[in-house]
């Protein structure tokens, strides 16, 4: 049974699920490309590095970047106890920036949301990305759709497989072709949902 008024957006859709009836629509991208970001980069790496209480969302959209900036991204907020919001999409990250975002997810405890869309990063690597959440407790959203590469039937697999051992993702975004494992990732975004319901209740 379908519990009333848990929200999850996942995928390409939002489902609502009330009075027992699910449906989907399609959602909005979540970064428009073509919007200009005047974020001063030396600037927000140095609040990041300094935990300046004030900087709570850290949005670097639409910044290009190289690998060499990315990493000192990543390095940053492996300690950092004040952003609990990172958006990066459409910055240039690629594979080889995974591992510091793995090592990021792996000890970050403050993080709540990651946004890394409409990147280059292929998919056995977002799967890398994903497998990584498995210890961790604190991130309710991770964005990783519209990537430069597809992801194939056998990565979907791994990350829907992966998204099991998570209980705090509350919304999750991927380009899914493979209808199962689409409705298996959406089984524990809900599940996850389901607990956050409890908790905020009281009964968890």
């Amino acid at each position: 049974e379908l519990s009333s008024g848990i929200n999850a957006e996942y995928g390409d859709f939002f489902v609502s699920m009330a009075s027992n009836v699910v449906y989907a629509e399609k959602v909005q991208a979540e970064v428009d490309m073509t919007e200009t970001n005047d974020i001063e980069i030396e600037e927000a790496l140095g609040q990041i590095k300094n935990n300046d209480a004030s900087l709570a969302t850290c949005c670097f959209n639409n910044v290009q970047m190289d690998a060499e900036t990315v990493d000192s991204v990543t390095s940053a907020m492996v300690r950092n106890t004040s952003v609990t919001k990172l958006e990066m999409c459409n910055c240039g990250v690629t594979d080889s920036a995974i591992e510091g975002f793995i090592t990021l997810l792996q000890s970050n405890t403050t993080l709540q949301s990651l946004s890394l869309e409409t990147n280059k990063i292929a998919g056995k690597f977002l799967v890398k990305l994903v497998q990584s959440l498995d210890t961790n407790e604190t991130l309710k959203e991770l964005r990783i759709a519209n990537q430069y590469y597809s992801t194939g039937v056998g990565d979907e697999m791994a990350i829907a497989k992966a998204l099991e051992k998570n209980t705090s993702l509350c919304k999750f975004s991927l380009n899914w072709k493979n209808g199962g494992s689409r409705n298996t990732a959406d089984r524990f975004i809900m599940r996850n949902n389901d607990i956050a319901r409890k908790k905020r209740q009281g009964l968890a």
